[in-house]
């Protein structure tokens, strides 16, 4: 059975809200005189009864009205507590999850008390209405954020084939090369080693990348292969790596960032170039911080990441050497990743993206992570603080892009403190926010395709200077001095 029903948008979630509006509409006090058993009782008159009907009837319109406001400000209310002051998930939860959330219980608030005042039908009426409520407003949670776009991703199912070719691709071809190919090719001449045909779009795949130095048991990494890469001869291409934040799969940059689909759009434009990009394991489970270090928590993670994960590509992938054309990056806990392993492992990546990046790992406190993950030492944990490793390993060579979303304040305080840091380094810097969203997947995808852009001018694969103006939905962020 195949689970790929939508869960952002379609009929899943249009027929939710749908049957949500038809319950509430039943448990309207329309046409039904609740004092009526009084009234007759004491045997009033016609316009009496009609009366005392129409006061029961405003009586339990006003106790509806009164139970969805006040559900709607404490839903509301716990929301933006546990967000923005508690802060209890290290991240902004944003205004769109505060109101969905808000709303959501303003409906939950409504039907219990419908549920409170009615019998027979209306009665059920509200006890779907109860559960209606429910699935809207997780449904709506989940289409902000965007981390499960459907039935298949939200049960953890691969949503990728595995890659069944052998992926080594030995290259000599430079995308100079290409680029001079194509452009013969377009002028009318013919080169006998020119691709006898590229394809439209690239490729999405998982594969397993063995931790044979860290022996972390990490899960299959998914990859893609643009079109220039699928080719018999491809160009050696920049690489991209990317992870997701935590909870989280290798796949989420790819079934909810919808990467794939910025890379497609570039190479269609660009004789089938685009950088080759990976999303590697750095969690192992879903539920496991590993803070992307070694640890003898979680075993050498960060080992895994930048020793053996670089071998497997190096060995199996047509990419340019490590160093000024590959790049690492991520969202949330991945990005907060990419900004203390980038400049620690500067001779591995010239490029660092962070969407959504943390200031610093938070798995715990800084004192328990410190006794836990790095055996009592302070000078480990500051090492992988990224304040700390930009200014001592970073390179003025390097370059950062910072993304975060309109409504992720806190982020955005964040990524001005690690700014701050890699300008004094002499690093080049950009930072942008992505308008009308927060700390969720519509972010990353706003981000990384102004990211993407920037990087292929930086990689060489675009001769085209990359501004902000031409990308609507972002703007520059305030308070660095870019």
């Amino acid at each position: 059975m195949q689970f790929d029903i939508n869960l952002e948008t379609g009929p899943l979630p249009t027929t939710v809200t749908v049957l949500m509006i038809i319950m509430a509409i039943c448990c309207l006090p329309v046409g039904i005189p609740v004092g009526r058993r009084q009234a007759d009782s004491m045997r009033q008159a016609d316009s009496m009864k009609k009366k005392g009907s129409g006061r029961s009837t405003l009586s339990i319109l006003l106790r509806q009205v009164a139970g969805f406001c006040i559900f709607f400000f404490l839903g509301g209310m716990l929301t933006y507590l546990i967000s923005d002051v508690w802060v209890l998930f290290n991240v902004q939860l944003g205004a769109l999850v505060i109101r969905t959330v808000a709303v959501g219980m303003g409906i939950l608030g409504y039907a219990l008390v419908s549920l409170s005042v009615w019998k027979k039908w209306r009665k059920a009426a509200a006890v779907f209405l109860v559960i209606l409520a429910l699935i809207w407003s997780t449904l709506g949670v989940n289409a902000v954020y965007g981390q499960y776009p459907t039935v298949k991703s939200l049960l953890g199912k691969r949503v990728y084939p595995q890659l069944s070719e052998k992926p080594h691709r030995p290259s000599v071809m430079t995308v100079k090369r290409w680029k001079a190919m194509f452009s013969h090719s377009k002028s009318g001449e013919s080169l006998s080693s020119r691709p006898l045909s590229v394809r439209k779009e690239g490729i999405v795949r998982i594969v397993p990348i063995p931790g044979k130095t860290s022996h972390f048991k990490a899960r299959p990494a998914t990859i893609y292969l643009p079109p220039a890469a699928l080719v018999k001869n491809p160009p050696r291409l920049p690489l991209l790596i990317l992870m997701a934040g935590q909870p989280g799969d290798p796949d989420r940059f790819f079934a909810a960032g919808k990467i794939h689909k910025i890379m497609d759009a570039f190479a269609k434009k660009n004789d089938g170039l685009a950088p080759i990009v990976i999303s590697p394991d750095q969690l192992g489970n879903p539920s496991h911080d590993t803070l992307c270090s070694d640890t003898p928590v979680y075993g050498k993670v960060e080992t895994y990441l930048t020793v053996d994960v670089t071998r497997w590509v190096v060995a199996h992938l047509p990419v340019q050497k490590p160093g000024a054309s590959w790049g690492i990056g991520g969202f949330s806990m991945g990005g907060t990743c990419a900004t203390h392993l980038g400049p620690r492992h500067h001779q591995l990546y010239g490029h660092i993206f962070s969407v959504g990046g943390e200031e610093h790992e938070t798995n715990g406190s800084v004192s328990s992570m410190i006794t836990r993950f790095y055996r009592g030492s302070r000078e480990q944990y500051d090492d992988h603080v990224p304040a700390t490793a930009i200014a001592k390993y970073g390179q003025p060579s390097q370059t950062f892009l910072f993304g975060n979303g309109y409504y992720d304040t806190l982020g955005q305080k964040n990524a001005r403190i690690i700014a701050r840091a890699a300008l004094a380094k002499g690093m080049s810097v950009t930072a942008v926010v992505a308008q009308g969203t927060g700390h969720d997947w519509r972010t990353v995808r706003t981000v990384m395709n102004f990211g993407v852009a920037l990087f292929c001018y930086q990689t060489g694969l675009s001769s085209q200077p990359v501004a902000i103006k031409n990308f609507p939905h972002v703007k520059r962020m305030a308070g660095i001095g870019q």
